[in-house]
């Protein structure tokens, strides 16, 4: 098969072709992310204070003691503090527990 001129420049246009639209999608994709850029902010840059409220912490029943008195139920997910509240006597637990129900 032999070359003619007028066959090799139209590969070589079609290569230019090539060249020129591969260029402009990687200027593309670098202003794109250059504008993400922009709008996204790092975690690393967030003080703890923003951190704090991105994030969720699950609270399941099972996580705490309940202690029922007078109709309602206190519910304290701290285990030293429930020892020391079964620690007490009735009274003293009925006590808290209506002065918690009153705040």
């Amino acid at each position: 098969m032999k070359v003619t001129p007028d066959d090799y420049g139209r590969r070589c246009q079609f290569d230019h072709f090539c060249k020129l639209v591969l260029y402009h999608e990687a200027v593309d994709y670098f202003r794109e992310r250059k504008r993400q850029r922009g709008w996204e902010t790092s975690f690393e840059t967030l003080p703890l204070s923003e951190l704090d409220t991105l994030c969720t912490i699950d609270q399941y029943p099972s996580d705490s003691f309940i202690f029922p008195a007078y109709g309602c139920e206190l519910q304290i997910s701290d285990g030293l503090v429930a020892a020391a509240f079964a620690s007490l006597p009735q009274p003293g637990q009925s006590i808290l527990i209506a002065a918690r129900r009153t705040l």
